[in-house]
């Protein structure tokens, strides 16, 4: 079931739909936070949770502890909420636990679950035995959908103008988006709902887009230590982490084609392949003159290998972005074997 559609009907359905694990998979973690506060105020109305209310991050126990926790009943009460988050973090023995006790939890304990990302192989285990919140990245015109919705709620009124700039400045990080919004209001006050596009342009601030292209434009270029510094940012602004790879992934493809052309001797058609600014192509083109083959496959090769180990979870998202960066520098240097005065 889609996040939205699930924390839409949950408070209507109350205890009501509240009757197996839940499983929060994917990289949008607003909608799990948002998810779990409605789960607590479902279930604890009366903030009765002191004894009753459990949060475990899965790396910071082991398999043993994780097991004593699925098998504890509630205290004082008639319900017990287990919160375990950060299941890509998960262990083959603490798999092996959470399997087994998941079909035998205790008469009253909910159990809700989070992952960013899991291998197929356990969310194939997971299904039968999980209500599976899918919590992906919103696409641009859900999100735009979204930012004016939310805009209503805290009571702004946005033009669409406003809200394409806000995504074109800020991604579609529902957390981030979210922040803006209140942000905004604190400055507009209770009475005032609208701003002019300056003020709302000067609200918005450093644009998380802008950050994500010079972070590339370092990594490329063997600017390493300015690029991490750029990811650092990005990750605590709340950029996905695939979304940051496949922005990557994208600019290796434009430089090989880049590439192409220009051994083809037809770099005269760069802009028209790529769909872009005439600036843009340009820039492409020249990081491409000083570039082999056998760099560019090396590159791509490295996306494609972090894609896999973030997809199977066999990489820490943040190391691993870490560490392509750090390759793509050092693949991407340029070449003594090519000059400029190859291209056409």
């Amino acid at each position: 079931m889609k996040a939205a559609d699930y924390l839409f009907g949950l408070p209507k359905m109350g205890r009501a739909g509240l009757t197996r694990p839940i499983l929060f998979l994917g990289e949008e973690e607003y909608w799990s936070a948002t998810g779990i506060s409605l789960i607590k105020n479902i279930l604890f109305p009366n903030a009765e949770e002191d004894f009753n209310l459990v949060e475990i991050e899965v790396k910071t126990v082991d398999a043993s502890i994780l097991g004593a926790e699925l098998a504890t009943a509630p205290f004082f009460e008639n319900t017990r909420l287990l919160i375990l988050k950060g299941l890509e973090d998960l262990k083959t023995a603490q798999e092996e636990v959470l399997v087994a006790g998941l079909p035998r939890l205790a008469p009253g304990v909910m159990l809700v679950l989070t992952a960013r990302q899991l291998p197929q192989k356990t969310v194939k285990q997971l299904k039968p035995m999980v209500e599976t919140v899918e919590c992906g990245p919103l696409k641009v015109y859900e999100a735009k959908r979204w930012v004016a919705q939310e805009a209503k709620a805290v009571g702004l009124q946005l033009s669409p103008p406003q809200i394409d700039l806000l995504l074109e400045m800020k991604g579609t990080s529902l957390f981030v988006l979210k922040n803006e919004l209140v942000k905004v209001k604190t400055y507009c006050g209770e009475k005032q709902k609208t701003v002019s596009m300056d003020e709302w342009g000067a609200l918005l601030g450093e644009a998380s887009a802008t950050n994500i292209f010079q972070m590339i434009d370092g990594a490329i270029e063997g600017k390493t230590g300015a690029a991490l510094n750029l990811l650092h940012r990005l990750l605590k602004a709340g950029e996905p982490e695939m979304k940051i790879l496949a922005l990557l992934g994208t600019e290796v493809r434009r430089l090989f084609i880049a590439w192409t052309l220009r051994t083809a001797g037809r770099s005269h058609d760069l802009q028209k392949e790529l769909g872009c600014h005439a600036y843009v192509a340009n820039k492409i083109g020249k990081k491409a003159t000083n570039l082999t083959y056998q760099q560019l496959r090396r590159a791509h090769q490295r996306i494609l290998t972090a894609d896999y180990r973030l997809k199977t979870g066999q990489s820490p998202p943040g190391l691993e972005l870490e560490a392509v960066i750090l390759d793509l520098s050092s693949y991407l240097e340029n070449s003594p074997c090519c000059s400029p005065s190859n291209e056409e």
